[in-house]
């Protein structure tokens, strides 16, 4: 899947896009949506490199349809983390989760990571990702109880790329 099929740069009107499509999505807590749109302005502001977030959006025509936001692990060599991937509800079932997934995987090969990790909660509501991830080769590296908040853990999937 090809990084190019989906547009890198970021827009200033994406940051509410991106806080509305992470709403929409039902799981994601206040506090976590607004990271999700400080991460587009940050962005914004810095660019990727400095930012260290970079983003894979695909525009539908009613808006964003899905997003990533990845980038490189600060302190590690080459290892990439996959900070986000949302989609629409109305874009589930269209594959577009799996293509998003892997033209960032594709991106972060293409700056010679050999590593992305993705972080999820281990609570119920989020066994959709947990799930997602593993039948896309993601293994489970760790899994932390009570991390977010008591009964809501973190589990950390990694897959190695090259």
């Amino acid at each position: 899947m090809n990084a190019k099929l989906f547009r890198r740069l970021t827009r200033p009107e994406d940051a509410t896009s991106v806080e509305n499509l992470v709403r929409l999505t039902g799981v994601f807590s206040p506090a976590e949506i607004q990271i999700a749109r400080e991460l587009v302005e940050e962005n914004l502001a810095r660019g990727d490199d400095a930012s260290g977030y970079r983003f894979l959006i695909a525009d539908g025509g009613q808006g964003i349809d899905g997003y990533t936001c990845y980038g490189p692990i600060s302190g590690t060599e080459r290892r990439f983390e996959l900070y986000w991937i949302a989609v629409s509800p109305r874009s589930r079932g269209t594959g577009l989760a799996e293509r998003l997934l892997a033209a960032t995987e594709d991106a972060v090969r293409d700056e010679d990571g050999p590593w992305l990790f993705a972080e999820t909660s281990t609570r119920e509501d989020y066994a959709p990702a947990r799930r997602f991830y593993g039948a896309h080769g993601y293994c489970l590296l760790a899994e932390i109880p009570d991390w977010h908040a008591d009964g809501d853990g973190l589990a950390i999937y990694g897959k190695r790329l090259k």
